[in-house]
């Protein structure tokens, strides 16, 4: 074991936050990772950890840094990383692309309406031969369907 914390540089998915504590403890990251998302089940807390821990955990480069400056450097790096992300976000929505996604909106808006349609009529008891417990796992595969089909072609 190291006698520091540090995120990892090499394993790393997001921030190098699992790749570090697995360092840490000698063990494989998978079954770090796989402790956060199951903690992201049980009530989120697993999501607010890895944010706290992505805010102070340190660089291994940046081991000089105070408790304080490690911090705001994480927080300026995580600003940077979210406005990247954000204006990659842009770009992906640009007038470009704007036939492309609103052929897309329309097929969802087309969707939506459709469950919307299936809701109402089954608050008014006119559909009572759909089983509610089916619907969902119908809808999923119904658009893991689609989009199958649609990379296809």
């Amino acid at each position: 074991m190291s006698t520091r914390i540090f995120k990892s540089k090499t394993d790393s998915i997001i921030d190098g936050v699992c790749g570090g504590l697995a360092e840490y403890f000698g063990i494989d990251s998978l079954i770090v990772r796989l402790v956060f998302v199951a903690l992201f089940f049980i009530g989120g807390i697993g999501l607010i950890l890895y944010i706290v821990l992505m805010i102070i955990m340190p660089n291994a480069d940046k081991s000089d840094l105070s408790p304080k400056e490690t911090i705001q450097d994480n927080v300026q790096n995580i600003t940077e990383r979210v406005k990247e992300a954000g204006e990659g976000l842009g770009t992906a929505f640009s007038k470009d692309n704007e036939e492309k996604h609103s052929k897309h909106a329309g097929w969802l808006g087309i969707f939506l309406i459709l469950i919307g349609i299936i809701f109402l009529l089954d608050n008014f008891n006119m559909i009572s031969w759909i089983k509610k417990d089916l619907l969902w796992p119908l809808i999923i595969i119904f658009i893991g369907l689609w989009l199958l089909i649609r990379r296809w072609r």
